[in-house]
């Protein structure tokens, strides 16, 4: 029995090994992408983007464990996806079921209202705003738009006023 079960994980090595010999090696082409996807073609009546519906879960715990601000963090950099709004679907599973959650994830739904838009109209990367904020590099570099120092200041405020938000949401449990 034990040579039959040395031959099995030997042949099982072996066809472990044979993919590593001739790897595939593959690059995407964006200007095909963008040829395949973005431009509607004939047989779409609606003339919307061709794109594939995309659904994003995000799996959370407890709380305690996993900061409802990080939860929210990255909620946020996936509603600001360049993609369009209406192929684009978020879930929340929370596996604790914690009240908490909720309302947090209610607290970032309300600043994704700010958020989103101000990632879409001034191109901004990285799109969690934890991030963003945090950045060390200069913010207004490259930004030639010239009311994007006002709304960078107005969603800096209202992004601290949320984050005080969330972390007095723990404090009044």
């Amino acid at each position: 029995m034990s040579v039959v079960c040395e031959i099995w994980f030997a042949f099982s090595w072996l066809l472990d090994q044979l993919p590593k010999l001739c790897p595939i090696n593959r690059s995407t082409y964006l200007n095909v992408l963008k040829e395949k996807f973005e431009v509607p073609s004939p047989n779409n009546r609606t003339r919307k983007l061709d794109l594939p519906g995309i659904d994003v879960f995000v799996s959370t715990a407890d709380p305690a464990k996993e900061p409802p601000l990080v939860t929210a963090n990255t909620i946020l950099s996936i509603l600001t996806a360049d993609y369009p709004v209406e192929k684009l679907s978020c879930y929340v599973s929370d596996d604790g079921g914690a009240l908490l959650t909720f309302e947090a994830m209610a607290e970032a739904a309300s600043f994704a209202n700010v958020w989103v838009p101000f990632c879409h109209k001034h191109n901004i990367e990285p799109r969690s705003p934890e991030s963003y904020f945090n950045l060390k590099r200069d913010p207004y570099k490259n930004k030639v738009k010239p009311d994007f120092i006002k709304d960078r200041r107005r969603v800096k405020r209202e992004y601290d006023e949320f984050k005080v938000r969330i972390n007095g949401l723990s404090d009044s449990r």
